[in-house]
């Protein structure tokens, strides 16, 4: 199954200078921004004896924005994971959850965290099929051709999945489609197996741009 087999951090977003932030992305960080709690509120919210529950991975997989907030105002590392070494920005790309997303990456949440697969946030929304997390992730600075453990980039994983939408965003921040798994099949051959004619039309046009 393409879910078992798809498998750099990159820096914060502190140095606007540095990096271009597109409307999607400052709309989501401005509206995690106004859902701020102040951390006094948040310090007598916090139950200190919860310590298992309080865990950001743990909060953005209930699709708990609320409590994410909390514990990030609270001084939770962002970066916190649970067993199956998912931080909440693995869940929150999963699950689509804009809101969450846009919290984490405001607190300089890495972006390219890996899992026990390999996977990275990105990797998990394009199997969901979650385009406008991707893009976010994307237009945040996520590495486009992350590994997983078996070699797939989240490029391939939306060609096998016939997802139009994310292989054209995916190839706008200049995903490699030569790039090949561990078994050798590239984003092509991962196209032809969803019978979408546009995901195949747009890897081969993307394929004759790198030659030309």
């Amino acid at each position: 199954m393409v879910g078992q087999m798809i498998g750099s951090s990159v820096a914060g977003l502190a140095d606007p200078p540095r990096r271009h932030l597109n409307a999607r992305l400052a709309a989501m960080l401005g509206m995690a921004a106004a859902a701020a709690l102040s951390a006094a509120t948040a310090r007598a919210q916090i139950n200190p004896f919860g310590g298992y529950h309080e865990n950001v991975a743990r909060a953005a997989k209930q699709n708990d924005s609320g409590t994410v907030r909390l514990l990030i105002s609270n001084g939770a590392n962002p970066n916190q994971s649970d067993e199956e070494s998912r931080t909440g920005l693995h869940y929150a790309a999963m699950s689509g959850n804009l809101r969450i997303i846009a919290i984490l990456i405001k607190a300089s949440a890495r972006l390219d965290p890996k899992e026990k697969l390999g996977n990275t946030p990105l990797h998990l929304a394009v199997e969901r099929n979650q385009a406008e997390a991707a893009k976010l992730l994307l237009d945040a600075g996520a590495a486009v051709d992350p590994e997983s453990k078996s070699g797939m980039t989240p490029l391939m994983v939306a060609a096998s999945r016939g997802n139009v939408e994310i292989v054209n965003a995916l190839l706008a921040k200049g995903a490699n489609v030569a790039k090949t798994d561990y078994t050798g099949r590239d984003a092509a051959g991962w196209a032809a197996e969803s019978h979408r004619p546009a995901v195949i039309q747009a890897i081969k046009r993307a394929q004759n741009a790198k030659k030309s």
